[in-house]
């Protein structure tokens, strides 16, 4: 189990002011002047979050001026912060309801609170906000989230279509998560650079650093939903399994020889929450989490590559240790599975 008092992995040195403002845009981007529907669109908003994906797109555009020379990020900036997040939040809903999940960042999701139709309508919604602030940004911003949300709806696909099958393969499962999380991940980093107006050069790096460390998030959370309890994930864990999800841990852990025929013997089909019990323990008494994260590693260090080409300043140690505090929070987690 994980360390409850675990350094945070996601901390990237925001100042305040500017915590507060892309909350403050967030709100500004969804509110109609209709309690009904600003209640629903905020609430997931309002649960809180890592805002992990916002707080990349500042730093990344941070690298044209550092942060103590100059304003802050420009309202550009957090406009396309705002509309990354928007995006993530949408399709949070839209998971929800195809998990029939029950709660979300340790609140009421949406969909069990206000029904399957309004949560896909809300999430709707919060896409085309989305798309409206990315089209205020130009064509470049537009047409990459547009082809982002292209992506993500290609792995959504691609993960449903596996659902329950035991020969997935492992190609399948890593281009899943780069369309399914690596994408929004690296078009934060991306929409942060095009904002600010960095060199090319320095535009597709960022864009490389954040696609490889969103493979190392992903991998993370996969073992996570193996590893960790309901109060640390803000939902309950094993939702994979229980759903026929079969992520790159399990897959090692079907592999392994020991625990491999008996996991095998028990998915294939809908588990009920003793059985989700019994699949985590077996996952986590395998190999499979160590290669796992070890796959998470190669990821981290192609992550840790791109970052050091931005140069030795503030930007790029910054995105350095980000990409090191999630390695380090996998391998804390499973060194603790082993003590």
């Amino acid at each position: 189990m994980r360390p409850v008092n675990a350094p945070d992995p996601f901390a990237l040195a925001l100042p305040d002011e500017e915590l507060a403002r892309i909350e403050e845009y967030l709100h500004r981007a969804v509110r109609r002047d209709d309690p009904f529907l600003d209640e629903i669109a905020t609430h997931l908003i309002d649960a809180g979050g890592k805002r992990l994906r916002p707080a990349l797109t500042l730093t990344s555009a941070s690298l044209a001026a550092p942060r103590q020379d100059g304003p802050g990020a420009s309202d550009e900036t957090l406009l396309g912060a705002v509309s990354v997040e928007l995006v993530h939040l949408a399709s949070l809903y839209h998971d929800d309801v195809m998990d029939e999940a029950t709660r979300r960042r340790n609140v009421v999701s949406v969909n069990a609170r206000w029904g399957n139709l309004l949560a896909i309508v809300a999430g709707d919604y919060l896409l085309a906000r989305s798309a409206e602030i990315a089209a205020s940004l130009g064509t470049e911003v537009a047409g990459l989230l547009a082809a982002t949300l292209a992506r993500l709806c290609h792995g959504q696909v691609a993960e449903v279509r596996a659902a329950y099958r035991l020969d997935r393969t492992e190609e399948d499962y890593f281009n899943t998560i780069a369309d399914k999380t690596a994408a929004l991940i690296s078009a934060a980093c991306r929409i942060g650079a095009l904002t600010a107006g960095l060199p090319r050069e320095q535009v597709e790096t960022l864009t490389v650093f954040g696609e490889s460390l969103g493979m190392v998030f992903q991998i993370r959370d996969d073992v996570l939903d193996v590893l960790a309890s309901e109060q640390e994930l803000g939902k309950p864990p094993g939702q994979d399994l229980a759903e026929g999800v079969y992520t790159l841990p399990v897959q090692r852990a079907l592999r392994d020889a020991k625990i491999g025929p008996e996991l095998r013997s028990l998915l294939g089909r809908p588990l009920d929450a003793d059985e989700v019990d019994v699949a985590r323990t077996l996952v986590s008494e395998s190999s499979g989490i160590a290669a796992a994260a070890d796959a998470a590693g190669r990821y981290a260090t192609k992550a840790l590559e791109a970052a050091a080409r931005l140069g030795d300043g503030e930007v790029s140690e910054a995105l350095s240790r980000l990409g090191m505090s999630l390695l380090d929070d996998l391998e804390r987690s499973t060194r603790a599975l082993a003590s």
